[in-house]
């Protein structure tokens, strides 16, 4: 039977697991394959459930058919009109003229070879050839020169001869001038010379079209690059198309233009639409598998903690719902920063903005691919994890907020310039933007407290509230056993100090320290903070007695600590802060009355500490005890006594597990010296002073 409490109600309810072998189901490698998948399930259905509306039969047509009833775009959408621009271009290409190599000497040289021509007929006239050298002419004219044409010519007296080189020079003058124009092989002659040459005279004619060469050859690269200059100056044609409108009216039939103006709006063909469906199938599995293969190898730990597992579910789950069934033109109003700010205040930095990543890729297929929302949110990403880190107020989430819905804004506007967007979208899109991050923290406060108290765990905001000195149980503390509330005052504040040195969380070590010795409080008097007037309880009692009143203040700390819901992350220090320490004095005390005791008895039951936190309250524990005891307190042997302490630890194996460094353990010293001088005011004597 499962047990669990939301928002202040308790639910209960029964899983049965599948037949499966105990080993494989209670590993934490099945149970963290589980868990992943989980996540995978809800936002892979969620994400894909918003697709399949495609199949559905008012959301299938293709060209040629007729609309059933009245289409409204569902959305606001910015339609590229590629028919608008394919018109502009077509007129353009009309309207361009084309590019043309000029040649001013063909004019010239090809009279003068006419000139020529008429000039060998002279003479063959004049001579009266019958045989006709045709090579020699063709060879002095340049031209192919036609038989029939010249035995034509040749019939005709000298003045008919002298009036058809009259007539045709001066066509061929004005043929010229108007331009004859050669467009690959291909010869055309300029308006209106083309109908005035089919009107000359046959003879006439043959002559004309000898000697008329081109004298605008037409350049077909330069004329192409001036069209692909002029092509790209035109922009593309966008209309926008507001939801709500009328984009296909019953009985229409629809043409290619309506059809893509219908695939903008989510209108599609049935094989579109399963082409659409399948590459959402793919895209879905592509981001599934990355964020198992990451997840799985980077994120163990987080995964297994069963209170970061289920808030993590339920504001990912809640995410989803709300996209899915919020319409797509308000997505900019949706306070999304609520989730990236939740999951970093309730689990850490790098888990949260990994998760926050994710969830923005598989909400794609809902937001119908918005690219510039995807930009504009994951670039904001690590801007806000870095503001969020730098919060210690819940008020300063706001502050946050605002910063953030800036940065979007700017990042917004840029990308809508470049993408075309209509200017007062993009404007109306800025406003839901800055309310989005006004509210996005106001959620996020009245939420948390709700999650911490749900999940049991520990944020920022709740270390801040445990460690006010009127809560009940430090203040029990420090009625019952004040002088172990000041010596636990003592500790965290060496231990803060220290922790801050070496990058450790500062804040909960400190209010750890508050509390790691609220155990002491069932039996005050045996510890020798507490002891006044020089009674020692443990005179009254057997040393067996006294160890297990001693070693039992851990236990009965965490149990305490557990009925004033104190998060487990303090109570775990409660256990670890003395490790497995030996007791050497009731032990010693001990084996004088029964030789047969061995020293695992006299040892706390641990565990070790496991982080660097829990090591340095158990060193400053220690160390500010003995530091207590010393009769002079200068730095020097206060140094000595702290490095005799934690070298006894080390060899006694108590850090093992704590992943301090060396190197650290050193700063930790000299922070403590610096710390415990500060406290007990030691001051320099000089010479000849007592």
């Amino acid at each position: 039977m499962k047990k669990f409490n939301l928002f202040g109600l308790k639910f209960m309810f029964e899983i049965k697991k599948s037949d499966r072998n105990d080993a494989e189901i209670y590993s934490s490698s099945y149970s963290l394959r589980e868990k992943i998948l989980y996540f995978i399930l809800v936002m892979f259905v969620i994400a894909f459930s918003s697709k399949i509306s495609l199949l559905s039969r008012n959301n299938n047509y293709k060209v040629g058919d007729v609309v059933i009833s009245d289409i409204y775009a569902p959305k606001t959408i910015v339609y590229r009109d590629q028919s608008a621009k394919e018109k502009i271009i077509e007129e353009m290409i009309l309207k361009s003229g084309k590019e043309y190599i000029y040649s001013a000497d063909a004019g010239r040289i090809y009279l003068e070879t006419f000139d020529d021509f008429f000039n060998d007929i002279y003479s063959m006239k004049e001579k009266e050839h019958n045989d006709i050298d045709f090579k020699s002419l063709e060879k002095n004219t340049g031209r192919k020169i036609s038989e029939r044409m010249i035995q034509e010519i040749l019939r005709l007296d000298i003045n008919e001869i002298k009036e058809l080189q009259k007539e045709t020079r001066s066509f061929l003058e004005a043929l010229y001038e108007n331009g004859i124009v050669q467009e690959k092989s291909i010869i055309k002659y300029n308006s209106p010379y083309d109908e005035k040459v089919k009107k000359l005279p046959e003879l006439s004619k043959q002559v004309v079209e000898t000697f008329a060469s081109p004298n605008y050859i037409y350049d077909e690269d330069k004329t192409k690059r001036s069209l692909q200059e002029k092509v790209s100056q035109i922009n593309d044609q966008y209309i926008e198309i507001k939801a709500g409108t009328l984009v296909g009216k019953k009985g229409e039939i629809l043409n290619e233009r309506r059809i893509k103006i219908l695939e903008a709006c989510g209108v599609y063909s049935y094989k579109r639409s399963t082409a659409i469906i399948l590459a959402n199938l793919t895209y879905l599995f592509i981001i599934a598998t990355l964020f198992y293969t990451v997840v799985f190898n980077k994120f163990k730990k987080e995964i297994l903690n069963k209170s970061y597992y289920r808030s993590v579910l339920l504001i990912i789950t809640a995410f989803f719902l709300i996209f899915r069934f919020i319409n797509n033109d308000l997505i900019y109003l949706v306070p999304i920063d609520t989730a990236l700010f939740l999951l970093i205040l309730l689990t850490n930095t790098r888990y949260a903005t990994l998760i926050f990543s994710f969830m923005m890729l598989f909400l794609m297929p809902i937001i119908d691919y918005d690219l510039i929302f995807l930009v504009v949110y994951v670039a904001s990403l690590s801007f806000g994890a870095y503001l969020v880190r730098k919060v210690n107020t819940r008020a300063g989430l706001i502050a946050v907020g605002i910063q953030l819905s800036i940065l979007k804004i700017t990042l917004f506007l840029l990308l809508s310039a470049f993408s075309q967007v209509e200017t007062f979208g993009a404007a109306l899109k800025s406003g839901e933007m800055v309310l989005a991050g006004l509210v996005s923290g106001m959620i996020t406060i009245a939420l948390l407290p709700y999650f911490e108290k749900t999940f049991n765990i520990l944020t920022l905001f709740k270390l801040l509230e445990l460690g006010d000195l009127s809560h009940p149980l430090l203040k029990k503390l420090s009625m019952e056993a004040p002088g172990t509330f000041h010596h636990s005052m003592m500790v965290a504040t060496l231990s803060e100090n220290a922790a801050m040195a070496v990058g450790a969380n500062a804040i909960f070590t400190r209010v750890a320290s508050y509390y790691h010795d609220i155990g002491k409080c069932k039996r005050p008097k045996f510890y020798v903070e507490n002891q006044q007037n020089g009674e020692n309880p443990h005179n009254k009692v057997s040393p067996f007695m006294s160890n297990l009143i001693i070693t039992s203040h851990t236990k009965d700390g965490a149990e305490m600590a557990k009925q004033y819901q104190i998060p487990k992350e303090i109570r775990d220090i409660m256990y670890e802060h003395q490790g497995t320490t030996f007791l050497a004095y009731f032990y010693n005390k001990a084996k004088s009355l029964d030789p047969s005791v061995t020293k695992e008895e006299f040892r706390y039951s641990g565990p070790k500490p496991r982080t660097k936190e829990s090591a340095i309250i158990m060193l400053a524990d220690s160390i500010e005890a003995a530091v207590r005891s010393i009769d002079d307190k200068t730095p020097r042997a206060m140094e000595e006594m702290i490095r005799k302490i934690i070298s006894s630890k080390i060899e006694d194996n108590q850090l093992s597990e704590a992943d301090l460094t060396f190197k650290e353990i050193e700063i930790i010293i000299q922070t403590f010296v610096k710390s415990l001088v500060s406290i007990h005011h030691v001051r320099i004597k000089y010479p000849g002073q007592k």
